[in-house]
This record gives structure tokens, C-alpha cells and sequence, in this order.
């Protein structure tokens, strides 16, 4: 028989809380310092998901981390989640979901104000591959140049520098093969 010392010490090491010391991101594998200077070996980290739909978001050195130990056996272990910690503290305080990675790029979703955000470092670039076709509905504005490699359309106008490529109106025009001046 199992003294009840002997549980509570058994319960106590299947769920421990450490700190990860290194990662290997080609086999999905962590080493893990556990408080009492005991290091695991490599084990696996959960993902969300793992079938036909994959997540990946390996921890990071230093991250704190929950860790399992099925029958307490350290061989066997694996991260379960993170704790934010004093080196690693929660990226917001309110009812919005975001994710913040390691260069400050942030990606989040305020319910609260409905806005959807990515704020993303200087140099970052987005890239969207759609090839049946991309729809954005409301209003545009975009800060800096627009190239295209292919038509840009407007189903009503097009203005530019405040003159209507529709209503615009040329000045000195002649009759016969003279050219117009400049819209007015």
C-alpha cells in the first residue's frame, strides 16, 4: 500500500512548473530546467492543433512553461503551456485577443472597439497570395505609393491631384488635329 505521503509527492511531480533552456525547432523539441535544478531531456511542446490543420509556435529560451509528467516520469514529459512571467509579462491587459513576437510585430482583435490590428516593425512586409482574387469592402487609404502590374479600374471616377478623370475639363481646345491644354 501507497503512503499518502507518497501520493501527494507523486501528484506533486506530474505537473511541474521550469523554465526552458533550449529548443530545437527541427525535431519540435524543448529542454526544460524544473525548479528543483532538475533539466529534462528533449520533449515535445503541445500545439493547438495537429492533424489536418497545424499550429506551430515553438517556445522560446527562457519562456516559463507547465510541464507533464505522465506517472511522474521525467522521460515522458512534455510542455503543456506557458505562465507569463516578470521576464516575460502579458502583452495586454484587457478583453482583446493578441499574439506579440519577437521582433514587436502585434496581432490582435479588440472586441470592445471591433478593430483588427497588425502593427508590424520597420522593414516588415506582408505578402497575400490569392490567386482567385482578393476583396476588401469600405473605405481605402494607403499612405504611400501603389504600383500595379496590371489595370487599376474605377467603377464611377478616377480622381487624381483633385481632377476627375471622368468630368475633367481641357482648356484651349481647337478644332481639327490641335492638342487640349491641361485638365482643369
Amino acid at each position: 500500500m501507497v503512503a499518502a505521503t507518497d501520493n501527494q509527492r507523486l501528484i506533486g511531480d506530474l505537473i511541474r512548473e521550469g523554465v526552458v533552456v533550449s529548443v530545437d525547432h527541427a525535431s519540435g523539441t524543448a529542454r526544460v530546467e524544473i525548479a528543483d535544478e532538475l533539466t529534462t531531456g528533449d520533449i515535445p511542446w503541445l500545439e493547438s492543433r495537429a492533424g489536418s490543420t497545424r499550429t506551430w509556435s515553438p517556445p522560446a529560451v527562457g519562456e516559463q512553461v507547465v510541464v507533464l509528467a505522465p506517472e511522474a516520469d521525467t522521460a515522458r514529459c512534455m510542455i503543456i503551456g506557458s505562465l507569463s512571467s516578470d521576464a516575460h509579462p502579458h502583452p495586454a491587459n484587457d478583453a482583446s485577443t493578441l499574439a506579440e513576437y519577437e521582433d514587436g510585430a502585434r496581432i490582435g482583435y479588440d472586441p470592445v472597439s471591433h478593430a483588427l490590428t497588425a502593427l508590424l516593425p520597420g522593414g516588415a512586409t506582408v505578402l497575400i497570395v490569392a490567386d482567385g482574387g482578393l476583396s476588401l469592402k469600405g473605405h481605402l487609404t494607403v499612405d504611400g505609393d501603389i504600383n500595379s502590374t496590371g489595370t487599376i479600374t474605377g467603377a464611377t471616377d478616377v480622381v487624381g491631384a483633385g481632377k476627375s478623370l471622368k468630368g475633367h475639363v481641357h482648356l484651349g481646345v481647337q478644332p481639327g488635329g490641335g492638342l487640349s491644354g491641361k485638365p482643369q
